[in-house]
């Protein structure tokens, strides 16, 4: 029984070992799959490393009510010596045939959207990303969840 443990035990170890490093994920879910204007999503990051390279993504999940074929988004970084930059994003959910980016069976698809390869952040501190849906309606109906990821950047080795 012990050797069985200890052969999982290694097993999980090196399954985990070989997969992307996640520093920071985060991913909110939105009340009956409605994103209002006046309800922006905030996620807090806390850099300890500025010499540290990382893989950032969005995650977004949507139903297939989802009426367009985009999604647009502003992100505001709020930067730990308190200025602050905001971005338009664009995320293609949906290709000009109807046929959806996102993977999943039946009504839910997901979609990780890698939004900067290698980025590296220039000071250590909390770092404040607020995202608001830019969609020209009050109410954005079928967006479930979004959210970030930050995976620790590796080289491929060759």
């Amino acid at each position: 029984m012990k050797r069985l443990l200890l052969v999982l035990g290694c097993a999980l170890w090196l399954f985990t070992a070989c997969g992307p490093r996640t520093y920071y994920s985060d991913i909110q879910t939105l009340p009956k799959e409605r994103w209002k204007t006046s309800k922006p999503l905030t996620f807090t990051v806390d850099i300890a490393d500025s010499m540290q390279y990382f893989n950032m993504y969005f995650n977004v999940r949507n139903t297939t009510d989802f009426e367009t074929q985009n999604l647009y988004v502003f992100m505001r970084t709020t930067y730990p010596d308190g200025h602050s930059e905001q971005d338009t994003l664009e995320f293609i959910l949906c290709d000009k045939f109807g046929r959806w980016t996102g993977r999943g069976q039946g009504r839910i698809k997901d979609n990780k959207f890698l939004f900067q390869p290698k980025v590296r952040f220039p000071n250590t501190g909390t770092y404040k990303f607020t995202v608001t849906q830019a969609m020209r309606t009050d109410e954005l109906h079928g967006i479930s969840d979004f959210g970030i990821t930050l995976e620790n950047f590796e080289e491929k080795k060759k």
